[in-house]
C-alpha cells in the first residue's frame, strides 16, 4: 500500500478535483486487441458491468481512504495493513475498489481472476516504483535498478542478469558453501546455549540471524566470507556491523516515506529522508569496497578476471547486455536483500514450527532419513525434501514476508464480471484564483490491480481450516492437497517473479535443515506478530532451543 501512495503522488500533478468518465460503452469503443495472440487482452462480455459499479470504500472527496492508513486510523500502515485488504474483502467481496487520494486501486481475491491478470500482463509487466529509491538514485546518478524498472529497459536488464540467478545448477553450485554457513551458525547457537545462566535462550536471535544471512549470500556475490558468525557483538565500524545496521536503518525508513502523504521529503530533506540516505550510503559504500576487492583478488596481470566456475561477480560483470554500473548494483542489491528477506523469512519459518511441535517433529524425521548427521547437502539432496517444502510454504501463508502481488495494467481486462480499464481517464481541474477561471485537463492513468494473496490465505474455500498451521495440505499425496493453482504466490509470477528466489529457497532450506537436526526449537512468551517494513518482519525473537540427543 505504501508503494501505492508514492505512485499516486508521483504523478506530480496537484489536484483540486478528480473526476472520472468511463463507461462501458467507451471501453467497447476504445479497445483495440492486440496483434500478438498470446499477449491479447480479454475479450469482454457483454455481460460485463462497468467499471464505476465496483464496490467499495467511498472515502472523502480528494483524499478517498487515504486517512484511515495514517498512525491515527483504524489500519495502521505499520502494524495494521493486513487488516485492511481482509476487513475490505468480508465487506465487499472478491473484488473490491478504493480511491487512496488520486489512485484507483481495484483489490482482487479470487486465484481465478489472479491467473487472468498473470496471463494477460504482456511482453513487459509493470510494477509500481518505489519513489524513494528513484529519488536516491537520481541524486546519486546511479542506474535505476531491476526494481524500479519497467518496460524494455526492464526486459534488457533481466534477461540478463536472470542467467546467473535462476537457472538451478548454478544455484546448487553455491549449496556446500552455502550450507558451512549454516554448520557455523549451529555452533553459535550451540556455545549460547550451553551458557549456565541461558536455559536454552538466545537473547537477540535475530541479530545472529542477519548475520548467517549475510554471510551466506557473501559466498556467493563475493566468493568470501565475512567472519561475523562470532559470539561476541560485532565489532563498530566493521563491514558487516555497517552492513547490518545500514539495510536495518533503510528498510524502517523506506516504509514511512514510502507511506508519506505529501511526499516533502523530494524537496526538503526530512529527518526520515536524511537517516534514508545515510543508511543506504553506509552499506553501499561497504558493499562497494568488497566488491572491489574482490575484483582486484581475481584479476590477472591483464586486468581481466581469472576462469572460474563458481565465480557469480566475474559471470554477472561479464554479460554484453548491462552496463558495468547496472552490475554492481545488482550485486549490492543482492546483498541487501539477502540480510531482510531471508533473514526475516527463516525467523517466521521458525517461529511456526516452535508452536507446532507435531510438524517439527515429522521434519526431523525426513531429515534424519534424507540427511543424516555429517552428510553434507547439496541441490540433489534438497530436491528431497518434500515436507521441509511444505513447511516453507505453510509458513508463507500464515506469516508471508510479502504480504500481496501489484500490477499495473496494460490492456482492459473483465474481472469478477467487472470492465477493468487498462487506463483510467482522469480530468483534472485547475483553478486560476486571479483569473476566475477554470481549465480542464484531460489525462490518463494506469489502473493499479493488487493481487490479495494474505485474504486468500484466510479463506476456507481454498485453505479447509485455515487457522491451523498444517504443512500436510501442500503433499500431492494428501487428500487435502488439492490447494488452487494462483493462492500462493510469494515470489510472484511470471517474468517478474522475484530474480533472486532459487537462492533464497536454498538458503532457507539449508537454515532449517541444520537448526532442526541439531535442536529443537521452542518458544516462550507472547507470541510473533509483524512489523511492516516492505518487507515482514518479526517484532521478536523468544526462542529457546534445547539440543537433540
Amino acid at each position: 500500500m505504501y508503494q501505492l501512495l508514492s505512485a499516486a503522488r508521483h504523478q506530480g500533478q496537484s489536484l483540486f478535483r478528480v473526476c472520472r468518465a468511463r463507461s462501458l460503452a467507451a471501453l467497447k469503443t476504445t479497445y483495440r486487441p492486440q496483434s500478438n495472440k498470446a499477449e491479447e487482452s480479454v475479450t469482454y462480455d457483454t455481460a460485463a458491468r462497468p467499471f464505476e459499479e465496483i464496490p467499495g470504500p467511498k472515502g472523502l472527496p480528494l483524499i478517498g481512504t487515504a486517512l484511515e492508513y495514517t498512525p491515527f486510523g483504524q489500519f495502521k500502515m505499520i502494524t495494521n495493513l493486513r487488516g485492511s485488504f481482509r476487513e475490505r474483502t468480508r465487506t465487499y467481496g472478491s473484488i473490491y475498489r478504493e480511491r487512496i487520494g488520486p489512485l484507483d486501486l481495484v483489490v482482487i481475491s479470487d486465484p481465478t481472476e489472479i491467473e487472468k491478470v498473470f496471463r494477460n500482463e504482456g511482453r513487459y509487466p509493470e510494477r509500481i516504483e518505489l519513489a524513494s529509491i528513484k529519488v536516491y538514485r537520481e541524486i546519486k546518478k546511479l542506474p535505476a535498478g531491476l526494481i524500479n524498472l519497467n518496460g524494455p529497459e526492464w526486459q534488457r536488464v533481466r534477461s540478463s542478469v536472470q542467467k546467473d540467478l535462476m537457472r538451478p545448477k548454478t544455484v546448487g553450485a553455491y549449496a556446500s558453501l552455502q550450507d558451512d554457513v549454516t554448520r557455523d551458525l549451529v555452533d553459535v547457537i550451540r556455545a549460547l546455549i550451553g551458557k549456565e545462566e541461558s536455559g536454552g535462550q538466545v537473547q537477540n536471535f535475530i541479530n545472529y540471524v542477519y548475520r548467517w544471512a549475510l554471510e551466506a549470500i557473501s559466498v556467493v556475490v563475493l566468493d568470501k566470507r565475512l567472519g561475523c558468525l562470532t559470539l561476541g557483538d560485532l565489532q563498530p565500524g566493521s563491514d558487516a556491523k555497517l552492513m547490518i545496521d545500514g539495510v536495518n536503518d533503510y528498510f524502517a525508513s523506506l516504509v514511512k516515506l514510502e507511506m508519506s502523504a505529501t511526499g516533502l521529503y523530494k524537496y526538503v530533506s526530512t529527518p526520515t529522508w536524511r537517516k534514508f540516505a545515510k543508511a543506504i550510503d553506509q552499506w553501499h559504500l561497504v558493499a562497494a569496497k568488497l566488491l572491489k576487492e574482490k575484483l582486484a583478488k581475481t584479476a590477472t596481470k591483464d586486468g581481466k578476471p581469472a576462469e572460474s566456475d563458481t565465480d557469480f561477480l566475474q559471470s554477472l560483470l561479464s554479460r554484453s547486455d548491462v552496463t558495468f554500473e547496472e552490475a554492481m548494483l545488482m550485486a549490492v542489491d543482492l546483498m541487501a536483500a539477502g540480510i531482510d528477506t531471508s533473514g526475516n523469512t527463516l525467523m517466521f519459518n521458525l517461529f511456526c514450527l516452535a508452536k507446532n511441535p507435531e510438524a517439527q517433529e515429522k521434519l526431523y524425521r525426513e531429515i534424519q532419513e534424507v540427511v543424516p548427521a555429517g552428510q553434507p547437502i547439496d541441490d540433489k539432496v534438497l530436491n528431497r525434501m518434500h515436507y521441509l517444502r511444505a513447511v516453507v510454504k505453510e509458513t508463507f501463508r500464515v506469516y508471508p514476508t510479502v504480504l500481496n502481488n501489484v500490477r499495473r495494467l496494460d490492456r482492459d481486462i473483465v474481472l469478477s464480471g467487472y470492465v477493468v480499464p487498462a487506463k483510467e481517464c482522469i480530468e483534472y481541474l485547475l483553478l486560476y484564483i486571479y483569473i476566475y477561471m477554470c481549465i480542464y485537463i484531460s489525462s490518463y492513468l494506469q489502473t493499479t490491480i493488487l493481487m490479495a494473496h494474505d485474504v486468500i490465505s484466510s479463506l476456507p474455500e481454498y485453505y479447509p481450516e485455515p487457522e491451523v498451521y498444517r504443512p500436510e495440505r501442500w503433499l500431492r499425496d494428501d487428500e487435502s492437497s488439492s490447494v488452487q493453482p494462483f493462492t500462493l504466490l510469494p515470489f510472484g509470477y511470471g517474468p517478474r517473479m522475484c530474480i533472486g528466489r532459487r537462492f533464497a529457497e536454498q538458503e532457507l532450506h539449508l537454515g532449517l535443515i541444520r537448526i532442526v537436526q541439531n535442536f529443537h526449537v521452542g518458544w516462550a512468551g507472547e507470541d510473533m506478530k509483524q512489523d511492516n517494513r516492505i518487507i515482514l518482519a518479526p517484532d521478536r525473537d523468544s526462542f529457546v532451543f534445547s539440543e537433540r540427543t
